[in-house]
């Protein structure tokens, strides 16, 4: 019967050891200006916090006027007013095309493009 019960917290386990993909549930203070993205996050092996900053230009594209998660994606040459809203919400206004300067209100959850490992923000 204990070994029915083990057998029962093994995906608990799992994702415990895995860590959560989300970066908002383990990290903190999270806040952002221009491109850059800094928040205080969770060490796996000790659980203690550690500063960390990414350049949201190495994790978001400009996909025709919508934010999504790109390796690479320098966002930020098509697309003015980025604001962070919470603690993962990223809205910014961007261009729909390369040749039109007509601005579209985007949206992007950080939570699909960034992660936390080991308390380092990651694309």
């Amino acid at each position: 019967m204990l070994f029915l019960k083990a057998l029962g917290l093994l995906p608990f386990i799992a994702m415990a050891l895995a860590g959560s993909s989300k970066f908002a549930d383990t990290c903190q203070d999270i806040d952002g200006d221009g491109t850059s993205l800094r928040a205080q996050c969770q060490e796996r092996e000790n659980g203690q916090l550690k500063s960390s900053t990414l350049d949201l230009n190495r994790c978001i594209k400009n996909n025709k006027g919508k934010l999504k998660c790109g390796k690479n994606g320098n966002y930020s040459g098509s697309c003015i007013n980025c604001t962070l809203r919470g603690t993962a919400e990223f809205s910014c206004q961007c261009r729909n095309s390369e040749d039109d300067h007509k601005y579209v209100a985007t949206t992007l959850d950080l939570n699909k493009c960034i992660s936390n490992d080991h308390g380092e923000l990651r694309c």
